[in-house]
């Protein structure tokens, strides 16, 4: 996210910006932040029970136009949630996805998911929307009290729709000591793992977060 100028930095966070960015885009159009599903899957794979791949639930918090749902559905899951707070999102994905009948598109925000009932999602996956979430202008050393309120809506949020022994996997380009002040709630555990790309100079992280 380098590439953003500083004003659109901020923006990140609003419903607002993203509905402009998706009405320029067709319903033919996807983008993927950060990694793709094949760089992704072996992560995935090790921490989804996948010899029950068929009968999990899961939610994707912040779907965007990603091809990562469709991938997950392609490899074997089948019940996938996807929720974004962008109706023009929403619209364009259900409409290029609508013979993958078990996948599901809601407009609803992550920090309020009140239309899903307690525990009923065994994994939750977010692939840069608690970035976006955490995007702002200032320090990164000093996290204004209004993002981190923001973020731990939507923790407290993920934990209850997540059912006992539940986990959300989450894949960021946050280092985890920016990060853990974020994740670390008293209702579950986080690992971390480096998510490198051979002879690349960036690392991106995968984070479980284990009720």
């Amino acid at each position: 996210m380098a590439d953003l100028k500083l004003s659109e930095v901020d923006q990140l966070q609003t419903k607002d910006y993203w509905d402009k960015r998706y009405q320029k885009d067709d319903d033919a159009t996807t983008f993927d932040w950060f990694k793709t599903f094949a760089e992704l899957e072996a992560f995935f794979r090790k921490h989804i029970p996948w010899d029950q791949c068929v009968n999990l639930k899961v939610v994707m918090l912040g779907c965007g136009n990603s091809t990562l749902s469709k991938d997950l559905y392609d490899a074997g899951l089948r019940h996938i949630s996807n929720v974004d707070f962008s109706e023009t999102c929403i619209e364009q994905m259900a409409n290029l996805h609508r013979n993958e009948p078990e996948m599901t598109w809601d407009v609803m925000d992550v920090r309020d998911m009140s239309a899903f009932e307690d525990g009923i999602f065994d994994v939750a996956i977010d692939k840069g929307t608690l970035d976006a979430l955490l995007s702002y202008t200032g320090s990164v050393w000093d996290i204004p009290d209004s993002i981190k309120s923001s973020a731990w809506k939507y923790m407290d949020e993920t934990n209850r729709i997540l059912r006992p022994n539940g986990r959300m996997l989450y894949i960021s380009y946050r280092q985890p000591h920016f990060a853990r002040p974020i994740l670390e709630r008293p209702y579950w555990t986080v690992q971390v793992e480096t998510l490198s790309d051979p002879g690349g100079s960036f690392d991106y992280f995968g984070y479980v977060l284990q009720k």
